[in-house]
This record gives structure tokens, C-alpha cells and sequence, in this order.
């Protein structure tokens, strides 16, 4: 027999199949669980955070509410500086801040505010009806967004 007659009688090779993505291996069950598992936490989290800065976006909203009105009063501002303070630390440490000490605390909790903008309501008690400078507005503002609860604690 002659080798090579031999090799002609053989039939034709086939390739096999391709190899399926279904059923996924066991590793790809884990990878798939520990990622849904991963964006629920994530999910979770920011949920929390959002709902966490829920006094802040009212805080904003009653700010534009009275910036909408016309100008602000020192009063205005003040109590809605204090009533935001109010949700994030304890009564005791908030409610009978005023004067030098209130505007230092809302300085010192807000690092990188010029703490000049607060100066216009040392005049809040002599004078509650003035109207609101534009920088202590924007001030407001840019501390009701940026505040950090730590900063009040620490200068007490």
C-alpha cells in the first residue's frame, strides 16, 4: 500500500464547533454577581449622599426664592444661615451663636470663603431690614454648597 493512496481515502478534516458564551463558566457567574453587587453598594451610597444634601438644595432653593423677591434682608439671610447650620450640627452648638463667633464659625466650616463676605451681618441686630450685600448673597450661597460639618465642632 502506497502512503499516499491511503492519505486520500481519509475524509476531510473538520474544525471543530466554536466554543459558546452559554453556559458561562462558574467564574463568570462570580464576576457577574460581585458587579451587581458592586453598583448596588454604589447605587446605595450615592443615594445616601443625595439624600444626605437634601437641606442644601432647600437651603438653595428658599435662597433664589428670596433673591427672586428682591434683595435679601440681613434677617432673611441670617435665619436661613442658621436654619441650614441647625440641620447638620447640634442645637447646643449652633442656636446661640452670634456676633464674631457666628460669623468665625461659618468661616472656619467653609475653608477657602473669604470670611469678609459675612461681615454684613454683624449689622443684622442693629439693623435687620437692610438689604443683603451682593457679596454676603453670593457668600451664602457658595457656603450653604461648600460647608463642612467638621468645622464647626474643631472651633468651638
Amino acid at each position: 500500500m502506497d502512503p499516499a493512496s491511503l492519505l486520500e481515502q481519509l475524509a476531510p478534516l473538520r474544525a471543530p464547533q466554536p466554543v459558546g458564551w452559554w453556559p458561562l463558566a462558574p467564574g463568570w457567574w462570580l464576576l457577574l454577581a460581585l458587579s451587581i453587587a458592586g453598583l448596588m453598594l454604589i447605587a446605595r451610597w450615592a443615594w445616601h449622599k443625595w439624600q444626605g444634601n437634601r437641606y442644601r438644595r432647600l437651603a438653595l432653593q428658599n435662597l433664589d426664592h428670596l433673591t427672586s423677591s428682591g434683595a435679601p434682608t440681613l434677617e432673611q439671610l441670617n435665619v436661613l444661615l442658621k436654619a441650614t447650620a441647625l440641620q447638620c450640627w447640634p442645637r447646643e452648638q449652633v442656636a446661640a451663636l452670634h456676633g464674631r463667633d457666628w460669623l468665625r464659625q461659618l468661616a472656619d466650616s467653609c475653608p477657602g470663603i473669604d470670611s469678609d463676605c459675612f461681615l454684613a451681618l454683624e449689622r443684622v441686630y442693629q439693623a435687620p431690614h437692610e438689604a443683603a450685600p451682593p457679596e454676603l448673597v453670593e457668600g451664602a450661597a457658595r457656603w450653604i454648597r461648600q460647608h463642612k460639618a467638621m468645622g464647626m465642632e474643631a472651633s468651638t
